[in-house]
């Protein structure tokens, strides 16, 4: 949370959140506050514990201790970095996950995806990039209040990257909350607005995106970025 921003204004608050597995403290004792309407960015080196957060604060994963306080679980939807499809044709596969669209508002979202001509196709036969695609919206068709994206672009091309990242930005513009991890400091800097440092399970730095990436605060994030 920056400091221009009051508790009021949060969509996610997380009180001393841990996770421990076979005796290892995976995610330690982590407190924050998600800002409402803004693109949140949770970055890390790999192993940092990003995508354990990101499972815990969308109530996959239940953690052993602390509270996350969040919308209810259908004003969420998470998009995962290997998109989850279901063995029907692309149109069924957003009929399933979006029970409520038209059938004309089914057709409009394939097409703002690119996929008209694959509407019927199998679904899992799509390649990677239309496969995210047809899972982010399939997300965004439901309106959640919250998007949680585990590094959506993670090996796209660079067309099916600019879709995405366009997509996130409508989103956004919408009113819907983001939170986001990404390996890529062009993304980070084009899209996020706050930032969330973890390293071994633990929050190491919480600012505002343009102070972190000019004057990061802590020797770690410091080091983060030098290699990033």
């Amino acid at each position: 949370m920056t400091s221009d921003q009051s508790p009021s204004s949060s969509i996610v608050t997380v009180t001393d959140l841990t996770l421990t597995r076979d005796g290892v403290c995976l995610l330690d004792k982590i407190s924050a506050t998600i800002a409402a309407g803004r693109i949140t960015m949770l970055i890390g080196h790999n192993g940092a514990g990003k995508t354990l957060l990101l499972n815990c604060l969308h109530g996959l994963i239940p953690h052993d201790s602390g509270n996350v306080q969040a919308p209810a679980l259908e004003r969420q939807k998470m998009v995962f970095q290997k998109p989850i499809i279901l063995r029907r044709s692309a149109r069924e596969h957003l009929r399933f996950v979006c029970p409520d669209l038209t059938e004309l508002e089914i057709r409009d979202w394939i097409s703002r995806a690119g996929l008209t001509d694959r509407i019927d196709a199998p679904a899992r036969a799509l390649s990677g990039g239309e496969q995210q695609k047809l899972a982010l919206v399939g997300a965004l068709a439901a309106k959640p209040d919250i998007l949680f994206l585990d590094e959506p672009t993670a090996h796209l091309d660079f067309a099916a990257t600019k879709f995405v990242e366009s997509m996130i930005i409508e989103a956004h513009a919408s009113g819907t909350s983001i939170v986001m991890t990404s390996h890529n400091r062009s993304q980070l800097e084009r899209l996020g607005q706050d930032i969330l440092l973890l390293d071994n399970g633990q929050l190491i730095e919480t600012a505002a995106a343009h102070t972190f990436f000019t004057s990061p605060q802590h020797d770690l994030a410091k080091q983060f970025l030098a290699h990033l």
